[in-house]
């Protein structure tokens, strides 16, 4: 299955522009629209009123969030637990008590109109629950009551192929003063623009070309979620409980029609993953007195996964199936203790069991390759942490903690039995100055362990391209020592630059390398399979550039532009040729550019958002496999003839060639034979779609 996401163009000469300037660009800015601290000589928290974003129109707090200066959108991470996977947006103080209902999703059911302000916390600050983040913004929504629904309705055509696909959207809310029920349903159809006809070739080691065809490819599939959730004042304090019904489906079918050679040189090929998933949670909070606050949740969510795949062609057969049965059950309780304004303390306690059960199936013209059939795996996961924040001046803020895990995880069925327990400190310091209004530097240092993917610890397919994978049940998570630096600088009132430097030096690194699999029956032979597995020491080093400039000053009136680009350069040891290479999946550049105009006479904006190429390798023993996305450009215009209607229109295109895989296969392995005796190379290109969304808003 392949879903891309496009990572985009940026533009960093505007750094010059970070000195003061006689003509300040944001100068007709509305006073009710400028972002002040909440207090006097606070620096490390900036509040933006509803009005700040009044000329933008947006139609929920996501719209919102978008338009925060020196802001980064981040959904979180798909991990086991729920301390490990915050995303850096609050929702009146609190944190979603939900890991399968996205970020993204929540903040656009949250309609504009019940905003009251946002706060951007840069550092940490007293008080304020940062997630393990830098910087955090909190949607703070209106008090009152009140019902509001919104209706929407789209439709996207992939101009190549002619598919034509449709979504809707229905949400209620309903808020009183301390009570509020919440449902939504999402449904509709999607088209991966990562996927498309192109041309596919092979050639020998001398390149000469040995195989050429056309591969009419085409992906895409459908979902639908339902959530809902509910809130009350209960015993003093403040009980939600929410749930999700979510199940989608995911289509990859390729042709591949030969003209070299000119006879039986076709295949097809045909990938079907589908997924179900419910989850429950509830939350509770309560203070007890100025000072103290105690927070209680618990999640329980399971999910099925199934992979069915087919490859066909002349003498060849093969079928890979793939079946995942996952729980996950959590609690967790936090104590806050906020002495004064200038020093909070925080102690929470989580625990965790995961289970999961991997059936895996693996046919070639009709004959079992003897991969595991059935994997069981099953973890006990429990951590504790403590923290405290230190504010002795609006100038200075000091975050120092240590968060403990401990876990112990179990593989069996048809392999080795594998058990291990692991325990891993991880101190965090985090040190912010800001001499003014303006300045801000951040500096942070913590120990970040990665966590083991049960999908490791069974075999995956690729069987279009890249075979098939074992699985590695002795694995060991990644151990990384981070130390960041970070600069930010506002001006013009609503601009902002931030520069990060970021090393890494990680342990038991974990990329790919070589196993192994005896046939039980005669003559006994061994086949060897590429693996992921930990190959030593590594490390990282990323620069980061965000920029937010509002080009008033420059002749476009009420227009935005906001840039993020990542530079990234990685190193470790090759287990199979011993030689220096960067870290396997690692992109060197990821960027995105989007540029907004308001257009208030016309009730209006337009703009386009541009997204960067990338080139992702992986390094296996005995292949080398390179994708490389052109990237994308989407222009959209959305008309809002009213505050409760909305017409968006979008025209995106890929950017160069499309998509590129490159697989460069050795014989036996790359440390024997350093040239590849054949290289297989597969262009896609979708080309153009064009997608509109009505949006309607009752209430």
């Amino acid at each position: 299955m392949r879903r891309y996401r496009g990572l985009g163009l940026t533009l960093i000469a505007a750094l010059g522009t970070t000195s003061a300037q006689a003509a300040d660009p944001a100068a007709s800015t509305p006073a009710a629209a400028t972002p002040a601290p909440r207090s006097a000589g606070d620096q490390a928290l900036v509040s933006y009123p509803a009005s700040f974003f009044a000329d933008a129109r947006p139609n929920n707090a996501f719209d919102m969030i978008q338009r925060l200066p020196g802001f980064s959108f981040d959904g979180g991470a798909q991990v086991r637990g729920f301390a490990g996977a915050a995303g850096n947006v609050l929702i009146d103080g609190d944190r979603p008590t939900t890991k399968q209902d996205d970020l993204q999703s929540i903040l656009r059911r949250i309609p504009a109109g019940q905003v009251d302000h946002i706060d951007v916390i840069r550092g940490g600050a007293p008080g304020i629950d940062m997630q393990g983040q830098t910087v955090i913004a909190n949607v703070v929504r209106k008090k009152g009551g009140g019902m509001q629904g919104v209706a929407s309705v789209s439709n996207n055509t992939a101009f190549k192929d002619g598919r034509n696909v449709q979504g809707v959207r229905l949400e209620f809310t309903k808020r009183d003063d301390g009570r509020s029920f919440e449902a939504a349903l999402n449904s509709g159809q999607f088209i991966d623009n990562g996927v498309g006809p192109g041309p596919h070739s092979e050639t020998d080691a001398t390149g000469a070309t040995i195989y050429q065809s056309h591969l009419a490819a085409r992906a895409g599939g459908g979902q639908t979620t339902l959530t809902s959730a509910y809130e009350d004042q209960l015993a003093g304090g403040k009980f939600r409980i929410n749930g999700l019904l979510y199940s989608d489906f995911y289509l990859d079918s390729e042709a591949d029609r030969a003209t070299l050679p000119a006879v039986g040189g076709d295949d097809t090929y045909r990938d079907k993953p589908t997924t179900k998933k419910a989850e429950l949670g509830v939350h509770y909070s309560r203070d007890f007195g100025t000072h103290t606050s105690m927070e209680l949740l618990a999640i329980q969510q399971v999910q099925q996964k199934a992979d069915h795949s087919h490859y066909l062609a002349v003498g060849d057969e093969e079928f890979f199936n793939e079946t995942d049965n996952l729980a996950e059950s959590i609690v967790r309780g936090t104590l806050r203790y906020r002495a004064d304004d200038h020093l909070s303390f925080e102690m929470a306690a989580e625990g965790a069991y995961n289970v999961q059960n991997t059936e895996t199936n693996y046919l070639v013209n009709a004959l079992d390759q003897g991969l595991p059939t059935n994997v069981q795996e099953a973890e006990k996961r429990g951590e504790v942490a403590a923290s405290v924040t230190w504010s002795p001046t609006p100038k200075y803020t000091l975050e120092a903690g240590v968060r403990t895990e401990a876990s112990t995880i179990r593989a069996d069925g048809d392999i080795a039995p594998e058990g291990k327990t692991l325990i891993y400190p991880k101190p965090r310091l985090v040190f912010t100055w800001s001499p003014d209004k303006d300045d801000q530097l951040r500096l942070r240092g913590e120990r970040e362990v990665g966590q083991l993917d049960f999908g490791a610890f069974a075999a995956s397919s690729q069987l279009n391209a890249g075979g098939v994978h074992l699985g590695n049940p002795k694995l060991l998570p990644q151990d990384v020592w981070v130390g960041e630096a970070a600069y930010e600088r506002r001006f013009w009132k609503t601009g902002d630059v931030t520069i990060t430097l970021r090393h890494s030096e990680i342990n038991d690194t974990v990329d790919r390398t070589i196993g192994a699999i005896t046939d039980p029956n005669p003559p006994y032979g061994v086949t060897y399979f590429d693996e992921p597995g930990n190959i030593g020491h590594g490390r990282e080093d990323d620069l980061i550039v965000n920029l937010t400039l509002p080009l008033g000053g420059l002749g476009i009136s009420n227009g935005l532009l906001k840039t993020t680009s990542t530079w990234r350069k990685s190193e470790v040891t090759d287990p199979t040729t011993l030689a220096q290479r960067p870290l396997t999946q690692l992109h060197q550049f990821d960027g995105e550019l989007h540029f907004t105009q308001d257009l208030n006479s016309l009730k209006s904006t337009w703009g386009i958002d541009a997204y960067s190429g990338y080139t992702e390798p992986y390094y296996r023993y005995d292949e080398i496999d390179i994708y490389r996305w052109g990237g994308q450009y989407t222009l959209f215009y959305e008309y809002k003839p009213s505050p409760k209607l909305s017409l968006r229109m979008e025209f995106s295109d890929n950017i160069g060639k499309g998509f590129e895989a490159t697989h460069d296969y050795y014989s036996v392995s790359r440390s024997l034979t350093p040239i590849p005796y054949e290289v297989d190379t597969r262009t896609e290109r979708l080309g153009q779609m064009l997608y509109f969304r009505l949006r309607k808003t009752f209430g």
